[in-house]
Order: structure tokens, then sequence, then C-alpha cells
């Protein structure tokens, strides 16, 4: 696992797409498994401080109690316009609960119900993987920690 500053540090160019993706729009897509072992898909937003990223959720959700009990996760990018000229971006990776004190800080207002807790959630990455599609290409960037970046360029 590596934390966003690792994946900045090492990979800043795909740092910098992947990040301005999940900055282009407010909501994405949360996979998270249940108690049962099902999966269960949510919507949740996407920020970052402090040199990390993090996931948000109200703190009674479904989704926060999935990765109280399991952090691991896949997370998906809001597809945009369907073009995926700007990318299609999937992190997986596991979350870390945040203090109350970072969810007042950092996350975003008015997400929760009124009275209802908002819970962050610090993601670690095992993996970063971008997509975009030029014209007939598709290019896929693969990073992993310790593995650096991987491309995978091939006609649609």
């Amino acid at each position: 696992m590596a934390s966003w500053k690792q994946f900045v540090d090492d990979a800043p160019d795909l740092a910098r797409r992947v990040r301005a993706r999940f900055e282009a729009t407010a909501q994405h897509v949360l996979a998270t498994r249940t108690l049962t072992g099902s999966p269960r898909v949510s919507g949740t937003e996407v920020g970052f401080a402090r040199d990390e990223a993090w996931i948000g959720s109200s703190s009674r959700s479904g989704k926060s109690m999935d990765l109280r009990l399991d952090p691991r996760f896949v997370l998906h990018s809001n597809p945009g316009d369907g073009t995926m000229t700007s990318g299609d971006v999937k992190i997986d990776g596991t979350a870390r609960g945040s203090s109350v004190d970072d969810a007042r800080r950092f996350g975003p207002a008015g997400t929760a119900e009124p009275g209802e807790p908002f819970r962050l959630f610090w993601i670690d990455l095992s993996r970063v993987v971008l997509t975009t599609v030029d014209g007939e290409e598709v290019r896929t960037e693969t990073w992993r920690p310790g593995a650096g970046v991987q491309v995978d360029e091939r006609a649609r």
C-alpha cells in the first residue's frame, strides 16, 4: 500500500491527471464489501488534503460501516460526458478512518443530513489505473507501489 503522497512523488504527471479527473465532478462510485460478503456500490465524494486523498460518508451509512469492518475498496471516477478523453480512473486500496476534527476541517459542507456526523476515510493505494481514449487508440496507465507506471496502448 502507498499513500497519495507516495503516488504523487513516484508518478507526478499521472497523479495530477487522476486528481483532476476526481475534481471534475462531485460524485464518484465506491465499491465495498458488506458484512455478508456481498458487494455494495455507493456514491461518494473524493477530496484531497494534507498530501492525502479521502472518501467521505455519513457516519451511519452502509459504506461507512462496510469500510470499518473491511477497509478494502475499489473507487471509480464519474464517467463525465462519456467520451473518456479526460480519462476513466479506477483505484484499488484500503481506507483508514479519520478523526472527527479531520471530518470537520476537510469534509465537504452540506453532504450529511443535518445533525448527522460526516466521516472521512483517508485512502491508501494498491493500484491506480487511468484509461483514456483518443480517436481509435485506447491508452491504459497502471501504477502500483514499487512498480512505477506501466503503459499499454492498443487500437479500439
